[in-house]
């Protein structure tokens, strides 16, 4: 996700009817997914979906049934397969997107989350901007009349010598690598409810180092521990706060730094020797939002098919 248009000071809302049509079972995704098969997996619009037989409590088919998440950046890519993943759980998304000229992606999301039968509302706004990070969660409560998932999925990303960095280019990914998520994550302190979920997305990056990439794997680090302290001072509420550290995946996010020969390398470093998919990673976060993953607390999960380990 790119951050612009800094001075925004407004985000908008829209609420997405809710005219889902039938749904129908998926075949499960021949690659990745045998390994997963008991969790329930199914492939749906580009991304992983749990199936809502596999989570939750015994006879549970809508384990998040009557919940509220919230996904940040999540007009594509990773965020649009949580979206949708929640969905299919039984959640209802507040899906954020950046910019007013990506809406017709957020727009698709919200198709994603109708479709599984769940409810959408988008708002768009730089998260840099405290005013649009109270304005993200202030609709979640309004519309939906509570918050209990959320995932912070934004970030920005640069690719560049540290000595070539300008001022300008550091406060873009702080803003939004950083800075956004302290906002997001004050906002869900005081407002997820009991026994919620909260879900940060950082990077492979925490366990390893890359050319190129100092100010990016810089700016992400107080991911996770945020994520320890949080999880800390939540416990109390059984509100869970976890960590996913993918590695590199195959999103134009990634490719937006590298050319073919990079990305050609670091598809060598994971043991299967190909990079990762967002139906790689929405698996794992489908679990850490269900009642299973209660004792999961305070956690950095690595999931980059042996890119890296720590």
């Amino acid at each position: 996700m790119s951050v612009k248009n800094k001075n925004q000071k407004q985000p908008s809302t829209e609420t997405v009817s809710n005219e889902p049509p039938p749904m129908s079972r998926r075949d499960m995704l021949a690659s990745g997914a045998s390994a997963l098969s008991g969790l329930g997996v199914m492939a749906v619009g580009g991304g992983m979906m749990a199936s809502t037989e596999a989570f939750g409590k015994a006879g549970s088919k809508k384990p998040l049934s009557g919940k509220v998440a919230i996904v940040t950046g999540a007009r594509a890519n990773m965020g649009r397969a949580f979206c949708a993943a929640l969905a299919e759980l039984g959640a209802n998304v507040v899906i954020h997107y950046h910019r007013k000229s990506t809406k017709k992606q957020a727009l698709e999301t919200s198709r994603l989350v109708q479709k599984a039968g769940a409810k959408a509302v988008l708002v768009q706004g730089d998260l840099g901007d405290v005013k649009n990070v109270k304005k993200l969660y202030d609709t979640a409560e309004k519309k939906f009349g509570g918050i209990d998932i959320v995932i912070n999925n934004a970030g920005a990303i640069i690719k560049k010598p540290i000595a070539q960095f300008t001022d300008a280019d550091f406060d873009k990914l702080d803003r939004v690598n950083n800075r956004a998520l302290f906002y997001s994550l004050r906002e869900a302190a005081k407002r997820v409810r009991p026994g919620g979920r909260i879900i940060n997305n950082g990077t492979s990056l925490l366990a390893g180092a890359a050319p190129g990439y100092s100010v990016y794997a810089g700016t992400k680090a107080p991911v996770e521990e945020y994520t320890r302290m949080v999880a800390k001072e939540l416990g109390d509420k059984k509100i869970t706060v976890n960590c996913i550290a993918p590695g590199p995946i195959d999103t134009p996010f990634f490719h937006s730094q590298e050319n073919k020969n990079s990305a050609a390398y670091a598809s060598r470093l994971s043991a299967e020797k190909r990079l990762g998919k967002v139906s790689d990673i929405a698996p794992l976060v489908s679990f850490l939002a269900t009642p299973e993953s209660q004792w999961v607390n305070g956690q950095t999960l690595f999931i980059n098919g042996g890119y890296l380990t720590r």
